[in-house]
């Protein structure tokens, strides 16, 4: 998503839909049409973090380099993080990136970052960017090690970067809107009720919604969508081979089964993609789809969906559809953590800021 203000100015993006209407003056009857104006607003996504500065020393390492050996570092890191994050749109493991763009060069990964990130901030207005630091706290390890690329163009009022860059390829189209819907279910209808799943996921208060309710829900939306969550044999299926099951109902030019996406496929795409989280938790009391061990299989927003949506948008779009007011309590809910998290990074820069002069008197003592 393209990076908006945090002002409290609501902006929006408006999407005609052409409706005919019979002119009886019209002597040939033809049809003529009217524009119905849609307005979703678009609002900030949640914060990131910047990704380490290097140090003086590391940062004058690379600097030596040949400059030749140089660029080549920099430039196959940068087309590295493009590739990842635009191409497959896998989640990026730092390190590995790193190792494989410097090769037999060592301890210059943190400065050929910073050179990428502003190579690509210059060139293509992305960032590259890590997990919120209050986010990282309740997600496993692993996330601590992840990079992502965010759009950081400021879009118009209208929208018009975000249309273009989004309405390019209907498969897209379909995944994005999916995935919004998918948001908006985990988020306004899912608990926050304490868990016990191996992850807290993207925050204290993070909302989680068991699969056979978001199935439920998805299936009201459009009934080719499978009421029921895939059984254990089919889950494996669609993660091996993609596979998942059809959609029911029939298909046809007008619509049917031929619109309907794979949602089993998509769920398991956006959970490699970090945009939901997936874990198994217990409920408070004995529903659909628990098993053996009293825990049923539930989704949540990912941290990919926190910083290239985020949960304020995805509030906005719910009241846009429903044509109501933003719940306030949410709001503020979301304010409250944007507030901590500010709190933390300020802390936090304090911290590296003391840190050299700590090491410069212990340097001086020697």
């Amino acid at each position: 998503m393209p990076r908006r203000s945090r002002s409290t100015a609501t902006e929006s993006v408006s999407f005609i839909e052409e409706e005919p209407t019979n002119n009886s003056d019209n002597e040939d009857s033809k049809e003529f049409f009217t524009q119905t104006q849609f307005t979703f607003s678009q609002q900030p996504a949640d914060r990131s973090q910047n990704v380490d500065l290097a140090r003086d020393s590391e940062n004058k390492k690379l600097e030596d380099l040949n400059p030749t050996t140089r660029n080549k570092i920099v430039t196959d890191l940068s087309r590295m993080l493009l590739f990842k994050a635009l191409g497959v749109k896998d989640p990026i493991d730092r390190t590995k990136v790193c190792a494989e763009a410097a090769g037999e060069v060592k301890g210059v990964s943190k400065s050929a970052l910073n050179e990428a990130d502003k190579r690509l901030k210059d060139v293509f207005g992305f960032g590259v960017k890590r997990v919120n630091s209050k986010m990282e706290e309740n997600l496993p390890a692993r996330f601590k090690n992840r990079l992502y690329l965010i759009n950081e163009v400021v879009d118009d009022d209208e929208g018009t970067h975000s249309l273009n860059l989004h309405s390019a390829h209907q498969e897209s189209m379909t995944e994005r809107g999916l995935l919004m819907v998918v948001l908006s279910f985990a988020f306004c209808k899912g608990t926050s009720a304490v868990r016990s799943g191996q992850m807290k996921g993207a925050g204290k208060k993070t909302r989680w919604i068991t699969e056979h309710h978001l199935y439920s829900l998805l299936h009201r939306v459009d009934e080719n969508i499978p009421s029921e969550p895939p059984s254990a044999e089919g889950r494996k299926k669609s993660r091996t081979s993609g596979g998942g099951r059809h959609s029911l109902g029939g298909g046809g030019a007008d619509g049917g089964v031929s619109e309907t996406p794979d949602i089993d496929g998509l769920l398991e795409k956006f959970v490699s993609q970090d945009y939901l989280l997936r874990d198994k938790i217990e409920e408070g009391e004995e529903s659909a789809g628990t098993s053996e061990d009293g825990k049923v299989i539930a989704y949540a927003m990912g941290p990919r969906a926190a910083m290239e949506v985020g949960r304020r948008q995805v509030v906005y779009f719910c009241s846009n559809v429903l044509d109501e007011q933003p719940d306030p309590t949410m709001l503020a809910e979301i304010d409250e953590d944007d507030e901590s998290s500010e709190e933390e990074e300020e802390e936090g820069g304090e911290e590296v800021a003391e840190e050299p002069k700590k090491r410069g008197k212990r340097q001086k003592r020697g």
